[in-house]
């Protein structure tokens, strides 16, 4: 759809992994790209990995969005050179809230 994508890092949690364990493999990611903004994108809001990013997200440059699709993924793709990243934030989660839609009564009208 996109074609490669720079710059776009993956932490996965593990089924067998602990929270720790996660959080020091976030850490690395995140120091690695130290300085730079960083959006970090997470699946469920309270779940392990928005517990551990929240952490992160207080330090400078680094925003967090959870609930995660993929038409936001693909807001973040088209948008990320054009924004800032409070407002690839907001973009992202304001992409992903409009994507969502119950289809009976859409379809029932």
């Amino acid at each position: 759809m996109t074609g490669p994508i720079e710059r776009l890092f993956s932490v996965p949690l593990l089924p067998d992994e602990s929270p720790e364990g996660f959080g020091e493999k976030l850490a690395t990611a995140l120091q690695d790209i130290e300085g730079e903004e960083t959006l970090v994108l997470i699946d469920l809001f309270g779940g392990t990995p928005y517990n551990i990013a929240a952490r992160q997200v207080l330090k400078e440059n680094i925003e967090c969005v959870t609930g995660v699709n993929l038409p936001m993924l693909l807001e973040l793709v088209m948008s990320r050179d054009d924004a800032t990243l409070a407002e690839l934030a907001e973009a992202i989660a304001q992409a992903g809230q409009e994507a969502i839609k119950n289809l009976g009564p859409l379809l029932n009208k």
